[in-house]
Parts: structure tokens; sequence; C-alpha cells
């Protein structure tokens, strides 16, 4: 899947003798058509299978480690005698920390300290990452943010909420799951560019199979996972906070149990990409590699028919175009009917299907779609 030091999903470690390869992950007990987005669910499971595998045979002891300090910090920050007490509500600001005994004040400042030992180990460990640790820890603590100020005049929240009292904790929460969806989009396209650069192929099967190699379904599903433990794991902490006073042990135990899978899950979230990716790739949309390109001085990528598509015998030229998404298309055969069709697929107007195999209107050879394609790169 990759060459020289470029990483790809078939690498494993430099023990593996063969490869792993999410092809070759099979579910034992798979979920029967029957049942609701069997297939959906069947292929999640699958790519999570395969993540697990991959990840115990790459992860070291520097990967354990690192979220065994992000374990600890959270459980130190979390239980602390001077939340149980409820602390002096008149002291703020600095003689608010300093009233804080020598024993909590240093179970809090261990707690910083691991928080950040965490942090520099995942920048070290996911150099082309680094820049969204920091942003997912920074959206995590914005969460955070967000339920201190739902809670500052409703103390129940969400119960008995009023509209007045959300604005400020509204505007955060959007702002963070703005962020959160331009990191997912950041890592879906450049997936998407990856695989369109390093590993095109004449072979329409063989770029499937690329595809299916670096599909992230799977990381998508996990990713959804960790921003749902953090929004409740934020929730309970405040919560348990606000409502001091009362038999609320139970916030606490949510706000724990909630927020240790979600620092695994944190690291597996940058680890994916930068597996899938290799070392060498920057995570960013498909905008900002074409705005990086344009203040360079350079044409971004555009998917305008190139001036040499034609017949690979005659040099005649051909209908075929290649759409925005880079996909070669045809005017539909059937009489009538010009929509532009996807080679290999059905036309959506009339159902009749596009071959893969397209006739020359001048010499009348009959050759693959992507033999009338120039011999350069044109992705």
């Amino acid at each position: 899947m990759a060459e020289g030091g470029e990483a790809g999903v078939g690498l494993v470690n430099a023990n593996a003798e063969v490869p792993l390869r999410m092809a070759d992950v099979s579910l034992h007990r798979p979920l029967p058509d029957t049942f609701p987005m069997a297939e959906a669910l069947n292929t999640i499971r699958k790519e999570l299978m395969f993540h697990w595998k991959l990840l115990r045979s790459e992860w070291t002891r520097v990967h354990y480690s690192t979220v065994a300090f992000g374990v600890v910090a959270l459980f130190l920050g979390s239980v602390s005698p001077e939340l149980w007490g409820g602390g002096d509500a008149k002291i703020s600001g600095i003689d608010g920390i300093l009233a804080i005994n020598g024993s909590q004040f240093f179970q809090m400042l261990v707690s910083f300290i691991c928080w950040g030992w965490f942090a520099y180990q995942a920048i070290i460990l996911f150099p082309v990452m680094r820049v969204h640790a920091i942003s997912l820890l920074l959206m995590w603590n914005g969460l955070v943010g967000a339920q201190v100020l739902f809670h500052r005049n409703n103390p129940s929240f969400p119960l008995g909420f009023e509209l007045a009292d959300m604005m400020g904790g509204t505007l955060i929460v959007l702002v963070v799951f703005f962020f959160l969806f331009f990191f997912w989009k950041a890592v879906v396209e450049t997936r998407d560019l990856h695989v369109e650069v390093n590993l095109l192929h004449e072979d329409v099967r063989v770029m499937e199979e690329a595809l299916a190699e670096h599909s992230l379904r799977g990381w998508s599903a996990m990713f959804g996972v960790w921003v749902f433990l953090i929004m409740v794991s934020s929730w309970a902490g405040l919560h348990h906070v606000a409502s001091y006073g009362e038999s609320n042990i139970a916030f606490l135990v949510i706000h724990i149990v909630t927020g240790l899978p979600a620092v695994p899950l944190l690291l597996f979230v940058l680890w994916y990409p930068q597996h899938l990716l290799g070392a060498q790739n920057a995570v960013r949309t498909r905008a900002a590699v074409d705005a990086s390109l344009e203040m360079s001085g350079q044409q971004p990528n555009t998917w305008e028919k190139p001036a040499d598509i034609a017949c690979p015998e005659c040099g005649a030229s051909t209908s075929l175009k290649l759409n925005k998404n880079g996909e070669l298309t045809h005017p539909c055969n059937l009489p009538g009917c010009s929509t532009m069709v996807m080679v290999g697929t059905n036309c959506t107007t009339c159902q009749e299907p596009m071959p893969s195999r397209i006739d020359c209107p001048a010499c009348g050879v009959n050759a693959p779609a992507l033999d009338y394609m120039p011999d350069q790169d044109v992705w």
C-alpha cells in the first residue's frame, strides 16, 4: 500500500511478515440481513476489529503510559475533597487558590502536570496531528466551559432552563461543534486526496480495494462516541459541583465513568489518521490545500476535462469527461437521453447501464474508459 517511508493501512510493524489488511478481517457472527442497517453495522464492526488488531500490534509502552497519565490526570481532578467540601463561595481568584490546603493543592498541581505531559506526548507521538491534538483538548475544555455557563443560573440544568440564560453556553457549544466537524472533514478529505494522488491505478477494482482499505467509517463512529462521552462527562461533572449539598454522588460517578474511556479514545482518534496517511501528510481540508497552492503561486486542483482525453488508437476526441469529483462520465447511450453517467453505473434518469468500455466514434475501437485518459497523472 505504501513505499519507502510512507505509512499505509497494510503496514503493521517491522516484525510482521505479512501485513494486516482490512480485507483479511472477517466477522465470526455478522448481523443477518434482516437486521436494520445490517450492512452498515457489519462494516463498522469489521473496521473496529481491524483497528483493535492493528492497535495491539502498533501501540507501545509509550502509548499506554500516555493513556495512564491522562487517566490519572482526570481522576485526580475529579475526586478531590475540595469538591466534596464545597469550598468557600466568598473567596475567588488567587485568594481562592491560596485558600486550598496543602495536600489538595498538591493533588491539583499533579493533575495539571499529568495533563500537560499527556498533551506533550500526544504531540510527540502523532506529529501530523499535533495541531489537532491541542485543538481537541481545547474543544473538550470548551464543552466544560459551556456547562459552567449553563449551570451558573440553573444548577438543575437542563431541567427548568430558560433561553435567556443559555446564550453564552449555546454559542460556545456551536463553536466547538463547528471545529469538531471541521476536524472530521479535514481527515476525510485528506484521506481522499491521499488515495487519489498516491494510490491511483488504471484498474477500477484496484482503486476500489484501496478505498476500502482506507475506509473511515469505523474511525468516524469512534470519533462520534468520543464526542458523546466528553459531552456527558462535562455535564455530569458540572452538575455534581452545581448541586452541592444534595445527594449527587451519582453525577460524579457518571462524570468519571464517561471521562475515563474518553482519554484512550482521544489517542485513538489521533493515532489512526496518522497511521493511515503516513508522516509526510498534513491533515487539511481540500479548500485549505487549494488556498495553500494559490498562495504559493500554483494552480489549485481542478477537475476540468483535460485537452488530451482521446481515443487510445486513433487520437480522436471523445465525449468522456471528468466531473468535479474526478469521476469519468459519458453521455447516456440510450437515444433521447443526454444525462452524464458515471462509467460502470446506471443512468440516474433512464437506468440504462453505462459499460466500463467505451466505443470510439471515429475508429470504432472498444477500449476501457481509463485508456482514454492520458498517461500522466491527471488527479
